[in-house]
């Protein structure tokens, strides 16, 4: 068994702690993803017995430079499934838009049961600045709702009832 003296180990140790500090330095992504930014993903299925649509909700996530809003729509529509668009705008300094629409889903037409009406289930997540004054929300031309800049606490909406 050989033995290491006490200078070896720590040579060996302060250099192992210099060339991963280093090395996490260099691949550290030194600028964050610039806002706005936003992502929607959606589920088509049968509007269940129980089930009420439309029914929606918004909820507000301030984190330090940006603010997060997620967004949830649940909506029946007669094609058997829908495509569903988002955009960020901005509209005025601080006055953010986001605008979604929806449309026939081309490669998915088979058409649905008797018993089925089709239902859509949408999230979607939006980022801004913290600094905003006001992000307005539309779903198919219809202004959903408007939330002002009032000390970016947390937020939850229902947007329905």
């Amino acid at each position: 068994m050989s033995s290491y003296s006490l200078t070896a180990l720590v040579a060996v140790f302060v250099v192992g702690v210099v060339l991963g500090g280093a090395s996490v330095a260099f691949v550290t992504p030194t600028e964050t993803t610039t806002s706005p930014t936003s992502s929607i993903s959606a589920a088509t299925g049968c509007l269940a017995p129980d089930e009420t649509a439309p029914s929606s909700w918004v909820v507000r996530m301030p984190a330090g430079e940006q603010t997060t809003f997620a967004f949830n729509r649940t909506f029946t529509h007669e094609t058997p499934s829908v495509r569903i668009d988002g955009t960020v705008e901005t509209v005025a300094d601080g006055e953010y838009v986001y605008r979604l629409t929806t449309g026939p889903d081309e490669d998915s037409q088979k058409p649905p049961s008797d018993d089925c009406t089709p239902r859509t289930t949408m999230d979607a997540v939006v980022s801004i600045p913290s600094d905003y004054e006001s992000l307005t929300i539309v779903f198919d031309g219809e202004e959903m709702v408007t939330i002002e800049n009032d000390g970016s606490n947390p937020l939850y909406r229902p947007l329905e009832g």
